[in-house]
């Protein structure tokens, strides 16, 4: 009886994954519970709400328990280790079902916890536009002719490429050390650096 449900768990759990893997994953777009739960918890902090370090710490546990990654690692994790130490006799029965629950939790967990904070940290890493102001780059494009330059800028450990206009008399050239004065929407107003000025 043991076996079947571990074949069960890995089968759903296998499909699952394939499933997110090469349909696309949906969590981002609110399809999973834990995203609507981080959501609240940021908005609480965002007002100025502190409910505590344990209470955070509990949400997010619950959160990670509540997510369909979670169920589809502990599933497919579950029902592998089943299926081996049944298959290959390795240990009792219940020596089993709890090695099972536990590399299925431990996988579930695991696999939820690092995903979800891969996407906290690429989604925490996009610029705004008030990072750029203040910053020094080097002109790849001229910038001061007809149309936008271009200059390539260092935020936040990342390389960005951005157009480029300028107020100043005379335009800056290829190599040029430019300064970020100020942004409208993807485009960055810079003036020339001079030697004695020093960017962020």
């Amino acid at each position: 009886m043991l076996f079947k449900i571990y074949v069960f768990g890995l089968v759903l759990g296998g499909v699952l994954l394939a499933a997110s893997m090469f349909g696309g994953d949906h969590d981002s777009d609110g399809g999973d519970i834990d995203v609507d739960a981080d959501g609240d918890a940021d908005g609480g902090l965002d007002h100025g709400i502190d409910d505590g370090p344990a209470h955070g710490d509990v949400a997010g546990l619950a959160a990670l328990f509540l997510s369909l990654r979670f169920w589809s690692f502990f599933a497919a994790f579950f029902g592998l280790t089943g299926v081996v130490f049944e298959a290959l006799e390795l240990a009792g029965s219940m020596a089993t079902l709890g090695l099972s629950l536990g590399m299925g939790m431990t996988c579930g967990l695991g696999a939820a916890y690092t995903i979800r904070a891969l996407t906290r940290s690429e989604v925490g890493a996009v610029p705004g536009a008030a990072d750029y102001i203040g910053q020094t780059g080097r002109v790849l494009l001229p910038v001061g002719g007809e149309g936008p330059g271009k200059v390539r800028l260092e935020l936040k450990g990342t390389t960005v490429d951005v157009l480029a206009v300028t107020d100043d008399d005379q335009p800056l050239a290829v190599g040029d050390t430019a300064l970020v004065v100020e942004m409208q929407d993807t485009t960055a107003s810079v003036t020339r650096m001079s030697n004695g000025e020093k960017g962020n």
